[in-house]
């Protein structure tokens, strides 16, 4: 049964219930008008972690964007991950954009890698994800943070089904995203674009028999 969606992050709940703490605590022993400066914190808050509701497109081939982002580089390059060559597309979450993390496409998640949070280097990916469809086309996606490294919270695990759009991870105040697809897909955005998750789509695959379509 598919839970009700809520409008805001259930990750996001400590900090607005810790802002509210804040805001009733200063009223008590400070009066009104001295805790009027902390008001706003539940509603920062609120802003923060909203997840909002995402129309997927009802398109099979489509990729779509797994975050709230603006696309940073489109390159083709080599996955070390699943060791092919890929196009790689890259997206850039602000601190302001929705942290919740959706799949990109419909498939099994064949492997996960989780970086050892004793033994990260700066500029490793904290986490990636091999998503396969039912016709053997390879998504993969890793995670990058900047400054501080974090890691995301992840919602499916390896052997498991995932759907397009599905939500399936968050990440606190964004992060840095590569999805990789195979080199012959055609890409559907270009550096400078925002796109938003679950709804934006950045890639279609390209089959053989499409090919030899008219």
């Amino acid at each position: 049964m598919q839970k009700k969606h809520t409008f805001i992050a259930r990750e996001g709940r400590p900090y607005i219930l810790l802002s509210l703490a804040a805001v009733g605590l200063a009223w008590l022993y400070f009066g009104l008008i001295e805790s009027l400066p902390l008001w706003p914190l539940p509603f920062i808050a609120i802003f923060l972690f909203r997840d909002r509701v995402r129309t997927v497109p009802s398109e099979p081939l489509a990729v779509v964007s797994p975050v709230d982002a603006e696309v940073t580089e489109v390159a083709t390059v080599r996955d070390g991950f699943l060791d092919r060559d890929a196009i790689r597309v890259v997206l850039s979450m602000g601190l302001t954009d929705m942290y919740s993390i959706r799949s990109p496409i419909e498939g099994k998640v064949m492997n996960q890698w989780l970086v050892d949070r004793h033994f990260a280097v700066a500029d490793a990916a904290r986490f990636a994800q091999w998503i396969q469809t039912d016709e053997n086309d390879d998504v993969l996606m890793a995670i990058y943070t900047r400054l501080i490294p974090r890691w995301p919270r992840c919602y499916v695990q390896a052997g498991e089904r995932v759907g397009q759009g599905q939500r399936c991870g968050f990440m606190n105040f964004g992060a840095c995203l590569e999805v990789y697809v195979p080199v012959n897909s055609r890409i559907d955005v270009a550096a400078g674009q925002q796109v938003r998750a679950g709804e934006s789509v950045i890639a279609h695959f390209v089959h053989r028999q499409q090919l030899r379509n008219p």
